[in-house]
């Protein structure tokens, strides 16, 4: 959806055009966001999450306790 609404905006349309094309399917303020992330979406390949081959570090062992 969100590239749907990149192309339109790419077009020409203005936000008021793009909300009646699509009326009551996302509020006004849903294109701003569209543009904000647009540097993290590719047009038809899924969405892979904003962390995307962020890995978290595992915790480091403790030491063995000497008896």
């Amino acid at each position: 959806m969100v590239w749907i609404i990149l192309e339109q905006l790419d077009r020409g349309m203005s936000w008021d055009e793009i909300l009646r094309e699509w009326p009551g399917k996302f509020p006004k303020a849903a294109i701003s966001e569209a543009i904000a992330i647009s540097d993290l979406v590719v047009k038809h390949e899924p969405f892979g999450g904003f962390n995307v081959g962020a890995r978290r570090k595992s915790a480091p062992r403790p030491a063995a306790i000497a008896a």
